[in-house]
């Protein structure tokens, strides 16, 4: 007689159910891209010009407000990507969906193929339909967190700390990323 086969129903359900909220939660908290990468002391690859590319549409360039930089004092959600000596592509998806899946090969392939990992670091955070944005310390909504989701939910973001810049496209267009990366990776 095998382990399971001991267990009583409701048993095999607490196991199941256990194993699926441990799963999501840890999921989304480790950071598998990036986890085994310190930050070096000096910049990598920053401050060069910027190319000409007339073909990126929905693409700006937004200041990190002071607020956003102060406030990472309490709010270290997204403190990695807002401080720190490298630049980072940062993006939101849903488990499930085709357009995310699209993205994220497309992010893989660049990466893989073209050598973008040498001028940026990548994180790809999964949300769920239930996710909530918090300003921890603060009674309105002026933090890293809610900037972050601000800007750089529904598309991408580049974000450069130590221009404190971000380059938010809200494309959506896996076929304008490669030159996307192109452009700025010197910025």
């Amino acid at each position: 007689m095998n382990f399971f086969s001991r267990l009583e129903n409701w048993e095999v359900w607490a196991i199941l159910i256990s194993a699926l909220i441990l799963g999501t939660h840890f999921g989304r908290k480790i950071d598998f891209e990036n986890m085994w990468k310190p930050d070096s002391a000096t910049p990598v690859h920053m401050g060069g010009a910027i190319g000409n590319y007339g073909s990126l549409k929905n693409v700006t360039v937004v200041d990190i407000p002071p607020y956003v930089l102060e406030s990472l004092q309490q709010d270290t959600q997204f403190k990695r990507y807002l401080t720190g000596n490298h630049k980072y592509i940062l993006t939101f998806t849903y488990p499930g969906c085709p357009y995310s899946r699209a993205y994220q090969h497309a992010l893989k392939q660049l990466f893989t193929n073209y050598g973008f990992a040498e001028y940026y670091r990548k994180r790809i955070v999964t949300v769920g339909k239930t996710t909530s944005v918090a300003c921890p310390g603060h009674q309105d909504m002026k933090c890293a967190t809610a900037w972050i989701f601000e800007h750089c939910f529904g598309g991408l973001c580049l974000i450069n700390p130590q221009r404190k810049q971000a380059v938010v496209d809200r494309s959506q267009n896996p076929h304008q990323l490669g030159d996307l990366l192109d452009k700025y990776r010197e910025w």
